[in-house]
């Protein structure tokens, strides 16, 4: 099964809420490191207790996970959430020239954008 990593954080922070330490009874962390294995209708997770320093083997189940996946973009189905831009390609393309008269550096970016400002106020 393929699962999407926007899909699996979800999956990850609900088991999250839900698992405790079966020893101490503190809550478990729960990274991307903590999966082991993925199947078709399982998943497989190895978890350290922050307190204690038990460790669990957990099984969790995918059945509903199809209902979780977000719907793919109408633009572009490569993309995720996190890549979406709410801007212009005007602005793209000025912050695009502005790296490339700064050779990309954002330091000299913002040193200039800095300057035309402090010039602008003294006038």
């Amino acid at each position: 099964m393929d699962i999407d990593p926007h899909t699996l954080q979800q999956i990850l922070e609900k088991i999250e809420q839900q698992i405790r330490c079966p020893q101490c009874g503190e809550r478990v962390p729960i990274t991307f490191h903590s999966v082991k294995v993925v199947a078709s209708d399982a998943m497989l997770l190895q978890l350290q207790c922050g307190k204690c320093a038990a460790y669990i083997v957990l099984q969790a189940s995918l059945k509903g996970v199809e209902g979780l996946s977000a719907p793919p973009y109408e633009k572009n189905e490569c993309a995720n959430v996190s890549t979406g831009m709410s801007s212009y390609e005007d602005d793209v393309r000025q912050v695009q020239l502005s790296l490339q008269q700064a050779d990309g550096s954002f330091t000299q970016i913002f040193e200039c954008s800095t300057n035309a400002e402090a010039k602008q106020q003294t006038d």
